[in-house]
């Protein structure tokens, strides 16, 4: 009913049952009449990703029943007592509130235990070295201010994700905005065997490229582990993009010893789905370099003397596990080595000439994302790059035309069918005719409404919210994808449904049928998706 398409199953009842026939259009017409029944309908296909991901848990429990931790509420977490005091008590007693409670931090609240600030053994330290540590001031003249907050309602993977991306030790809990607990690096090193922290201080620990390539292997055994506790793809593709963003970082540290370049300021920036933080495991190197010439210097002579880093870096990586580009793009090759008034003309040039080929490069590097310490200029380049986008709408009806060319596996009666691709034509590529459906979609409705981020969902909810896109198809989009994801990360890690050969490819005649079931609804999605496209670009 809610896709008009033909029934495809026979329901039978096995006892007595009193029925309701409702035609058609009196069924749609009170669905758009009604909220709370059109959230019923569109809460369908969440449902059944929930269901999706606890019978994956159920399958990989007993490998992993030591790891289950990432999607524990903080809430359920085993932590002390809060402690709290106003910013206006002595530093002297601050300590020795902290030394008397054996905790390494201390959380400050305003008169309504809101949490205004965080006072650390670090801030302690630096103070100290600093020579301005005065421990009969108050306390708040010493605390951090900017301090990280995460509900009780969130999970230990958004407290692992929040610490590593703002490199703090501590997350402030909160509830109904009052100060609540605090979760600490420690408390959440200790849950998992092989944990995300372990990884990532390997990573960061590294000397060599051999001992970075050997860190670098841990991430596919993490991985194995989130995605048999149940963690969503969404989070667990930003799990393996943020380890994989510190690969990168300290292949570029251990390469700039050998080649410093203090007196030319660049960016590293990440390409396609790295760049949207949507790695799977399955993945090559998609990566530029963005540069500023120093005053009197000219692009060529900083080109020349980037190069040689940049390809050592793509080397690095190969050995790291990050295959290099088969259409080499990559910082080592000079056409994407570029200053930022470079970049900003080539776009240019791109968005008043979309021909296949500019088109073709603007799905890979419009998705451009900055790794490590960023340029100011790379946010300005994102920034114009929003501003500029919508003003052309000949290069958005040429993309959109051109993300339409692909359509979902499914025949006119909603049966799933095969790619039609390589030596197993009844198999389908997640990747290319599945969550790439989405990654377009949500790119053009992006670039069409002002909108910065890169992240395929970040994208449809911004969409959402500037206008382009009803709610709850952004959320079912949302959900859809997710679950395409999913099943990508499922082939990637051997299911019996996957294509040899193709960490992206499923056999549908090999899965079971709530799976076929879950991967039809997610195609469904991306015809509906594909049809606001057609909608808004169809002239």
């Amino acid at each position: 009913m809610l896709d008009r398409k033909p029934v495809a199953f026979t329901y039978r009842a096995l006892g007595d049952v009193f029925c309701y026939e409702i035609d058609g259009d009196t069924f749609h017409a009170v669905v758009e009449q009604s909220p709370p029944l059109r959230a019923y309908c569109d809460r369908r296909l969440r449902a059944l990703l929930e269901q999706s991901r606890a019978l994956l848990q159920a399958r990989y429990n007993e490998r992993s029943s030591a790891e289950q931790s990432m999607t524990t509420l903080l809430s359920e977490l085993p932590l002390r007592p809060p402690l709290s005091c106003p910013p206006t008590i002595a530093v002297d007693a601050a300590l020795q509130r902290m030394h008397a409670g054996r905790v390494g931090c201390l959380v400050m609240v305003d008169g309504g235990g809101a949490p205004v600030g965080i006072f650390t053994e670090r801030d302690v330290v630096r103070h100290a070295a600093l020579g301005t540590l005065d421990r009969t001031a108050a306390v708040g003249a010493l605390m951090t201010t900017d301090v990280v907050t995460l509900p009780q309602a969130a999970t230990v993977g958004d407290a692992v994700l929040c610490m590593v991306r703002n490199g703090i030790r501590h997350v402030v809990v909160t509830r109904d905005g009052r100060f609540s607990a605090v979760v600490s690096q420690r408390d959440l090193f200790a849950l998992q065997r092989v944990s995300f922290f372990r990884v990532a201080n390997r990573i960061e620990a590294a000397e060599d490229i051999d001992a970075l390539a050997l860190a670098a292997a841990d991430v596919q055994v993490l991985a194995r582990n989130l995605l048999a506790q149940g963690v969503g793809a969404e989070t667990l593709t930003q799990f393996i993009s943020e380890l994989n963003d510190h690969v990168v970082q300290r292949v570029l540290a251990l390469e700039l010893r050998r080649m410093p370049f203090d007196d030319l300021p660049f960016g590293w920036i990440a390409l396609g789905s790295e760049g949207r933080c949507e790695q799977t495991l399955a993945t090559d190197q998609d990566n530029g370099i963005v540069f500023l010439p120093p005053d009197g210097t000219g692009a060529d002579a900083c080109r020349v003397r980037l190069l040689p880093l940049a390809r050592a870096v793509n080397a690095a990586l190969d050995r790291c596990g990050f295959p290099l580009c088969r259409g080499d793009i990559m910082a080592g090759n000079a056409r994407w080595c570029l200053s930022v008034d470079e970049w900003r003309a080539l776009f240019a040039e791109w968005l008043r000439n979309p021909g296949p080929t500019a088109r073709l490069n603007a799905n890979i590097f419009f998705d451009l994302r900055p790794i490590g310490a960023s340029l100011q200029a790379v946010a300005d380049l994102r920034g114009w790059l929003a501003a500029t986008a919508p003003q052309n709408r000949l290069f958005l009806h040429q993309m959109a035309r051109n993300a339409l060319e692909t359509r979902p596996p499914l025949t006119w009666l909603g049966k799933l069918t095969g790619s039609g691709r390589g030596d197993t034509p009844e198999a389908i590529d997640l990747k290319l005719h599945g969550a790439r459906l989405f990654v377009d979609a949500a790119r053009i409705l992006a670039l069409a409404h002002r909108v910065t981020e890169t992240g395929t969902a970040s994208r449809l909810r911004a969409a959402a919210d500037a206008g382009g896109l009803p709610r709850n198809e952004a959320d079912a989009a949302i959900d859809a994808f997710h679950i395409l994801q999913q099943f990508r990360l499922r082939m990637q890690f051997g299911d019996p449904a996957a294509v040899p050969g193709n960490p992206n490819a499923v056999l549908p005649a090999s899965l079971n049928d709530f799976d076929r079931r879950l991967l039809k609804e997610a195609l469904f999605q991306a015809r509906r998706l594909q049809q606001v496209l057609e909608a808004e670009y169809r002239s």
